[in-house]
């Protein structure tokens, strides 16, 4: 009997203790992760590599600053002004409204437009070469069917009110609707085409400019968007025009 209880007490000791190490051990293990948790957080900060892009993005920001207040300036207006109205986010319902309504009208990508001619509505996503948007004018002012999607059934496209920029005279035949981002590549060449060709149909097409930046893609389009907007505000639709002009020629 005496034997018997010795081997039930060794038992139960070895039982506390196998316990005991069990719980030392898990104690010790979330110790050691937390500790290495915390170094890698500490080192990500001191990582070169995180250095470096951390600079980039400040470094972008200010050459952004920087182009911007230089274009202001090119077109005699007040700098600080025109900063003033974009740190006050004047316009930036004015930015999204024109951004919604692409969207509502089912624009996907930039640069898009939007052609209208007597009571027919077109389409013409992306960019074109400068050739195949005369042709296509052309041919609308020709009463010919151009090569183009016709989308007159649609009627989910905004119409053209006092609050748009338009460029050209409003008895135009021809009405184009751009959906545009200014850090846009294939916007920049499309506004180079439009440009071109706008002294050889000054009577007969009316340019309507909207915006709509990718903030995915481009970060700083919106800030650019809401600052045209400052500026053919303060200034006028000349200067408007004009900025555009300035900031879509940057490379």
């Amino acid at each position: 009997m005496e034997k018997h209880h010795l081997h039930h007490h060794t038992t139960h000791w070895n039982s506390f203790w196998f316990g005991f190490m069990v719980a030392l051990a898990t104690v010790l293990a979330c110790l050691l992760i937390l500790t290495i948790t915390e170094h890698i957080s500490f080192d990500v900060e001191k990582d070169p590599s995180y250095k470096k892009a951390e600079k980039t993005i400040s470094d972008e920001n200010t050459d952004s600053t920087q182009s911007l207040t230089q274009v202001v300036t090119e077109l005699g207006l007040d700098a600080t002004e025109i900063h003033n109205c974009v740190l006050s986010k004047t316009y930036a319902e004015k930015v999204q409204s024109d951004n919604d309504s692409g969207t509502n009208a089912g624009v996907k990508g930039t640069p898009h437009s939007f052609v209208l001619i007597d009571n027919a509505l077109y389409e013409i996503p992306g960019n074109y070469e400068e050739d195949g948007i005369r042709e296509f004018f052309d041919d609308l002012l020709a009463d010919k069917k151009p090569k183009a999607k016709d989308i007159s059934n649609k009627t989910d496209l905004a119409p053209v009110t006092k609050n748009d920029w338009k460029r050209g005279k409003d008895n135009a035949r021809i009405t184009v609707i751009i959906y545009s981002d200014m850090d846009c590549p294939h916007c920049k060449t499309f506004h180079t085409t439009v440009s071109n060709m706008m002294p050889d149909y000054t009577d007969t097409v009316r340019w309507v400019f909207r915006h709509m930046p990718v903030d995915t893609l481009h970060p700083n389009a919106r800030e650019k968007a809401e600052t045209a907007e400052c500026v053919g505000k303060i200034g006028d639709s000349e200067k408007f025009w004009a900025f555009l002009d300035k900031m879509y020629a940057q490379k």
